[in-house]
């Protein structure tokens, strides 16, 4: 098979990241897997409002667009699918795509509920599909450089807090279809907290709560303490209302003040916003380690987009799915997020240290 047929679930914002790159004007995806966004069509696309479907068959392309997921996830001509939908509503969607036979792209948070996380891994184990959770840190110039020159690090240090406190009315502070901040949306700098720790977590220690919200049901501060597998130690901050301007000197792309920082025995790297960019530092000697440059603001030289990763995403899953290539996220990946996201709650509800 020389090119694939994608469905579309879920025709938002998020979705159009991953479809302009790919099917529309826009030249930001990275040379090494440029070739493969010309290796995949739209052929189906979903939203509960059918004229966003429809806005997007215009756009994009496609033989038809529909508010039912299950048309497409019973279509034998589509291949693989995007979910890009509200979080509650991603366990379900995935496991009726994987059973429908399709390949995977799932949005962040890839689920909810451990439970969830558990059904998930199992259906990718049962099926033999292939299942990414789109995890844009991955894919980010800043945070690739670090993963290269400190791919070991003893101490690993991640900010995921914003500037602004959120409403309590838009649909991800919802307990029920968007769970709240750290997990909407600081599961990203989770997931770059472990790609860059390069260890199973072992056991986590959070104190916090609800500070900025009149509802209990969904926890917006977390300071949590974490011991991996491997020996090494780590920490991360997550919520929103606590950071100001403290990074305003930076460009920022996604407007962020995020950041994750990996340390081992006087080497330092510094990637910011969603790995965009990264700083160096060093208290070794030069013929020890050199590193490859004090700043590089990869947001400014080649463009958020490009610095970023996101365009990369999907031609990615593409050559993957075509070359039975190993996934640079999966499954396990996401469950990771979740769950860790997860028991620093239960940390801070008891307060407990919670063993994984």
């Amino acid at each position: 098979m020389d090119t694939l047929r994608l469905g579309v679930i879920g025709c938002g914002n998020m979705c159009k990241a991953h479809l302009e790159p790919t099917f529309g004007e826009a030249d930001t995806i990275s040379d090494d897997v440029n070739a493969y966004a010309d290796k995949v069509k739209v052929h189906a696309l979903v939203d509960v409002d059918q004229s966003k479907a429809e806005a997007y068959r215009e756009a994009y392309g496609g033989e038809y667009a529909t508010t039912d997921p299950d048309k497409v996830f019973a279509d034998k001509d589509v291949d693989l699918v995007i979910i890009a939908t509200w979080h509650d509503t991603h366990a379900p969607l995935s496991l009726a795509a994987l059973d429908g036979g399709k390949h995977v792209l799932i949005e962040k948070p890839m689920c909810m509920t451990e439970q969830e996380c558990d059904d998930i891994v199992a259906a990718v184990k049962r099926t033999g599909l292939k299942y990414m959770p789109a995890f844009r840190c991955r894919f980010a110039k800043g945070a690739r450089d670090v993963k290269r020159e400190i791919p070991e690090p003893e101490n690993v240090i991640a900010h995921a807090r914003t500037s602004g406190i959120w409403r309590e009315t838009i649909w991800a502070q919802d307990p029920i279809k968007g769970g709240g901040q750290i997990l909407s949306q600081g599961c990203h700098i989770v997931d770059l907290m472990f790609f860059l720790a390069g260890s199973e977590p072992e056991s986590v220690y959070a104190t916090g709560g609800v500070f900025h919200h009149d509802s209990d049901k969904v926890i917006d501060t977390i300071n949590a303490s974490i011991r991996y597998a491997n020996g090494s130690v780590g920490a991360f901050l997550g919520g929103d209302g606590g950071t100001g301007r403290i990074l305003a000197h930076h460009p920022l792309p996604c407007k962020c003040p995020f950041f994750v920082m990996a340390m081992d025995k006087g080497r330092s790297g510094l990637a910011i916003d969603h790995g965009h960019d990264a700083y160096f530092e060093s208290c070794v000697p030069a013929d020890v380690w050199k590193p490859p440059y004090e700043k590089c603001i990869y947001s400014e030289d080649f463009g958020a987009a490009r610095g970023g990763g996101v365009p990369d995403i999907l031609p990615t899953f593409v050559k993957c799915i075509l070359e039975d290539a190993p996934l640079p996220a999966t499954e396990i990946d996401g469950a990771r997020t979740t769950r860790f996201i997860l028991k620093c709650f239960e940390s801070a509800r008891t307060g407990d240290i919670v063993e994984f």
